[in-house]
C-alpha cells in the first residue's frame, strides 16, 4: 500500500481506497484515549494520527501501540537568575551567562595554571614570567619565609644582597 494516491477526474472512489487513502490518513480528534479506543476498536493501522483533547496530545499508531508525538509540557516561563540574562515566556528562549557577575571562591579552585600576562590582568601587577618564577612555591606566610631567608644570610644585609643578585 502506498501512502499516496493521485485520483483521476471521474474516477470512482472504492470503499477500500476511501478508508486507506482518506480516512486513515487524517488527524482524528477524540475526547480522550478511551473514546478513541471505543470508536476505532480494531480498525487501526500503522501511521494513523490522533489528537486527544483531554491531554492536548498528538499521537501516532506504531502498528502495536499509540505513542506521543508531542506533549505541550508545563513550562510557562524561563527566568534568568543570578549571572544569567535572557529567558522568556513563549517560543524559543535563550539564556546567556553574564561573566562579569560570576565569582568563584578561592576554595573551589584546586589547580590554577596561568601565564604572566593572565596574572597581570587579574591583579593589575606588571611582572615577567621570570619574575613570577621567583615566587613559585611561596605561601600566604610570605613574610615568615622572607624572614627565614634573611636569618640564613651572612650578616644583617646579606639577604638584600642575595635577593638583588637573584633578581639581576
Amino acid at each position: 500500500m502506498s501512502g499516496y494516491k493521485e485520483w483521476s477526474i471521474g474516477e470512482v472512489v472504492e470503499a477500500g481506497d476511501f478508508q486507506t487513502y482518506i480516512q486513515n490518513q487524517t488527524v482524528m480528534k477524540f475526547a480522550d484515549a478511551a473514546g478513541r479506543t471505543s470508536e476505532l476498536g480494531d480498525s487501526v493501522s500503522e501511521g494513523m494520527l490522533s489528537y486527544l483533547v483531554s491531554t492536548e496530545t498528538f499521537q501516532y499508531y506504531t502498528g502495536a501501540v499509540w505513542e506521543n508525538i508531542s506533549n505541550p509540557g508545563d513550562i510557562t516561563a524561563v527566568t534568568a537568575g543570578t549571572a544569567l540574562t535572557g529567558g522568556g515566556t513563549d517560543g524559543d528562549v535563550t539564556l546567556n551567562v553574564d561573566l562579569s557577575a560570576v565569582t568563584i571562591p578561592a576554595s573551589q579552585i584546586s589547580d590554577l595554571t596561568a601565564t604572566a600576562a593572565e596574572l597581570n590582568i587579574l591583579d593589575g601587577v606588571t611582572a615577567t614570567s621570570a619574575e613570577l618564577n621567583y615566587v613559585d612555591g611561596v605561601t600566604s606566610g610570605i613574610q615568615s619565609q622572607l624572614d627565614g631567608k634573611a636569618a640564613a644570610g651572612s650578616g644583617g644585609g646579606g639577604f638584600e644582597t642575595n635577593f638583588l643578585l637573584m633578581g639581576a
